[in-house]
């Protein structure tokens, strides 16, 4: 390894920018040269008495600039010089591991050939009229379709179409609950339903989880506790940590709400991805209201989702979908009704689990046995060791170019339960992309934390 010091005094600026500064002018003058190793970021920022961070900001501004490569393992060397005559180019965005994108697939070329097909037919000016709130008949019945090709048995009576998962739960709020109700979910979840919930000026009881969901018996504390109106919980693939409850626990937690009189807000947007055991609304139709969208399984723009409501809640939440948005856009519906009736929807969606499955092996192969990557899902939970927290991890992460969302952002309480971050598999176009960015966070996991880190 070669001992690099610079002199970081005849460049100004930031510190990170000043290392890679005198990394440049240190190879024009050949005291570095090609397949030189670089010292690793903690001997250097000891010897140059600044943080870990930025060092390893400093790395990251090389690599951008073409002046090095990092190995995870190996370490950090010298490149061969880029030719002049190949400019520099723009800083490269991180590679986005924070973000539950659906996998990238050919849906924008099916959407070309939709469109010309609708264009092509003679009811064109229906899609510009207004629709009754629930949606077309036709619409429903493909909704329902879907949801019982998922094993979710549904009548198309009792489903409504909706402009995305999102609004399903703000529909949902706005219909069956009040201001000051006290609504309940996993003590770590979906930022989206916080949100809703807030807004609606309700009350948010976060409820115990362990690694596979929603611990039963901390549900039926809280009920005991204090009237509890509704559940929000994701049964198939919780976000963040990716459990999926057991068929024992989803009876509990169906026994519990009976028991209660609590209604039960399933979010199923991730159970295409894998072989699901019977949904709650399958034990409980009676109090479940089961939301799933288009949004993971297709494509977010399109912006359609479904309610799966019990008879007696469909006026209210008709009424909530009339004062939010009137009806759901029915031209992306029409579209997302002729991709279920053509088979369409379902080969994407296969091919999105199965290319969800391919990149978790990247993950088992980049962390071991350092965490529990479930068999398909488009994120998973990374557990920290001790002396990482996961804001200053994720903030490392990012300088390394690798963006993660810390658990703060999922919990309810002030402090999260667990200390980890949630890594997402499915934004990055290419597989190497992804393999690349759970290297860095493999190679980060192992480093020590910069105990200067924590010092404001």
């Amino acid at each position: 390894m070669t001992i690099w010091q610079p002199d970081l005094d005849r460049f100004p600026g930031p510190r990170y920018r000043a290392i890679a500064e005198a990394l440049a002018a240190d190879m024009r003058d050949g005291h570095l040269r090609p397949g030189d190793r670089l010292p690793t970021h903690r001997d250097l920022a000891w010897h140059l008495k600044v943080t870990v961070g930025t060092v390893s900001r400093a790395y990251a501004e090389a690599e951008r600039r073409g002046l090095i490569d990092g190995e995870v393992g190996r370490g950090t060397f010298i490149r061969e010089p880029v030719p002049a005559s190949e400019p520099a180019g723009p800083d490269p965005a991180p590679i986005n591991l924070a973000q539950g994108h659906p996998v990238p697939g050919d849906e924008a070329a099916l959407l070309g050939e939709t469109l010309r097909e609708i264009a092509a037919g003679t009811d064109l000016a229906d899609l510009l009229r207004y629709q009754q709130h629930p949606g077309r008949a036709a619409d429903r019945a493909a909704a329902a379709a879907w949801l019982v090709a998922g094993g979710v048995p549904a009548e198309p009576e009792r489903v409504i179409v909706t402009a995305g998962a999102q609004h399903s739960i703000a529909t949902i709020l706005t219909g069956l609950t009040v201001p000051g109700d006290a609504v309940a979910t996993e003590a770590m979840t979906y930022p989206g339903f916080k949100a809703a919930a807030q807004l609606r000026h309700l009350r948010i009881e976060g409820i115990a989880v362990d690694q596979e969901g929603l611990l039963p018996d901390a549900f039926a504390a809280a009920c005991r506790a204090a009237p509890i109106r509704l559940l929000y919980c994701s049964p198939n693939l919780c976000n963040p940590l990716a459990g999926i409850l057991s068929l024992e626990r989803r009876r509990a937690i169906v026994e519990i709400a009976r028991r209660h009189d609590v209604l039960l807000v399933e979010d199923d947007v991730y159970g295409f991805l894998i072989d699901r055991p019977p949904s709650l609304c399958e034990l409980a139709p009676e109090r479940v209201l089961h939301v799933t969208s288009l949004s993971k399984s297709l494509a977010p723009g399109l912006r359609v989702g479904y309610i799966l409501a019990p008879a007696d809640r469909l006026d209210r939440l008709m009424l909530a979908v009339r004062a939010s948005v009137w009806m759901a856009p029915p031209l992306m519906v029409e579209l997302v009704t002729r991709w279920i009736r053509s088979g369409a929807a379902a080969r994407l969606a296969g091919e999105k689990r199965a290319e969800a499955m391919r990149r978790l092996e990247l993950a088992r192969a980049a962390f071991g046995n350092l965490c529990v990557v479930p068999p398909s899902s488009y994120h998973f939970w990374l557990p920290l060791p001790e002396g990482w927290r996961a804001g200053e991890f994720s903030a490392e992460a990012l300088g390394r170019g690798v963006a993660v969302t810390p658990g703060s952002g999922f919990s309810v309480g002030r402090t999260p339960p667990f200390n980890g971050v949630r890594v997402c598999i499915s934004p990055p176009e290419t597989p190497a992309a992804v393999e690349r960015g759970l290297k860095i966070l493999a190679g980060l996991l192992a480093e020590e934390p910069d105990p200067l880190l924590s010092i404001v």
